[in-house]
């Protein structure tokens, strides 16, 4: 299974690719100048674009608010269900049902089904909030955005998979990254970089704000982002093996009375560690100092941080950060990439 992830920031955000057209009978979800229209069910658009013509979906025109998806309880707000080459644009998506402890719920769920390789899925720019499915993940979790592979008679697997630009709920109850696949799968050749994690928590051993659990996961680079939170009880970075992720440049910074990494199994390079126990002993970059955010809530770096240039730089890193700052060459720690408030 083969996935990538990116989040960045809204600012400088490259204009739709010539080529992509809207996808027919999505109404609803584009055209909607003023924002103010609400789907009240699951919105399924069936068929796929191609190589040189995606299909998409989302608002268009400019100065208006993103048109909001309400799934009301539907298994997710925007389903695509065995096709590729999809873009997902602008768009702010809830799910809110009658409050559950079965049923699963997804913001934006793409799945696979004895597919073989879909191709080609961006979601950007989409806000997902107000989710309230059941807390499970396996089998056929819920989740913001999900990316989900199914059925055991043809070999299947996503390629090229891009989320940027979106935002989810701060203080989530399931933590913020969960790199995890399939029995019999490997995940490989993933990126997750300059996102903001907030209050996240989930204290479920062998879960933690990012949890590294299930089978292989290979080539996978986590980096840039900065990871902060308030909520005892929460390790920072959980894995059950058997490793395969490299984090590089994060900002992990615990709860007052500390948290832990507990992950033997991972590398980890240039990152900076504040109010944490069980510092990986391999990070020979590592930085053990306050991080000197703007505010609790505000991960932008004051004057003076030991963050400022303490990175290393990272090939094909991308060129700007959360914030839309550009990165600089060596790179700060963290997903603020400026010279410091």
């Amino acid at each position: 299974m083969h996935r990538k992830a990116t989040a960045q920031s809204d600012r400088g955000r490259p204009d739709r690719p010539r080529g992509t057209r809207r996808a027919p009978g999505a109404g609803g979800t584009r055209g909607c100048r003023t924002g103010a229209g609400t789907r009240r069910r699951g919105h399924a658009p069936a068929g796929s674009g191609t190589a040189g013509a995606p299909l998409s979906a989302g608002a268009y025109g400019s100065g208006t608010a993103e048109p909001r998806l309400a799934g009301a309880g539907a298994r997710a707000a925007i389903l695509l269900d065995n096709v590729q080459y999809w873009e997902l644009r602008d768009l702010d998506v809830t799910n809110t049902g009658p409050a559950t402890t079965t049923e699963r719920r997804a913001g934006v769920l793409v799945r696979l089904h004895d597919f073989g390789t879909g191709r080609h899925y961006l979601v950007d720019g989409v806000s997902v909030h107000d989710v309230n499915g059941a807390d499970f993940k396996d089998p056929d979790p819920s989740g913001g955005i999900l990316f989900a592979v199914q059925g055991s008679a043809k070999h299947t697997r996503f390629e090229g998979v891009t989320v940027r630009h979106s935002r989810r709920r701060h203080d989530n109850e399931g933590g913020f990254l969960l790199i995890c696949n399939g029995e019999g799968m490997v995940s490989d050749r993933n990126t997750v970089r300059y996102n903001v994690s907030v209050n996240d928590r989930n204290a479920s051993a062998p879960y933690g704000v990012i949890s590294v659990v299930c089978g292989p996961a290979t080539h996978t680079l986590v980096h840039n982002n900065s990871v902060t939170t308030s909520v005892p009880g929460t390790a920072m970075v959980s894995s059950n093996g058997p490793g395969g992720v490299t984090f590089r440049n994060n900002i992990f910074a615990g709860a007052a009375a500390g948290s832990p990494i507990a992950d033997p199994h991972n590398t980890y390079d240039h990152n900076l560690y504040a109010r944490i126990s069980g510092i990986p002993g391999g990070d020979t970059g590592a930085v053990r100092a306050g991080p000197r955010f703007v505010a609790p809530g505000d991960v932008r770096l004051r004057a003076g941080s030991p963050a400022l240039g303490a990175g290393v730089r990272v090939p094909g890193g991308g060129d700007r950060d959360y914030y839309g700052n550009p990165v600089p060459d060596p790179p700060n720690i963290g997903a603020d990439q400026g010279h410091g408030k």
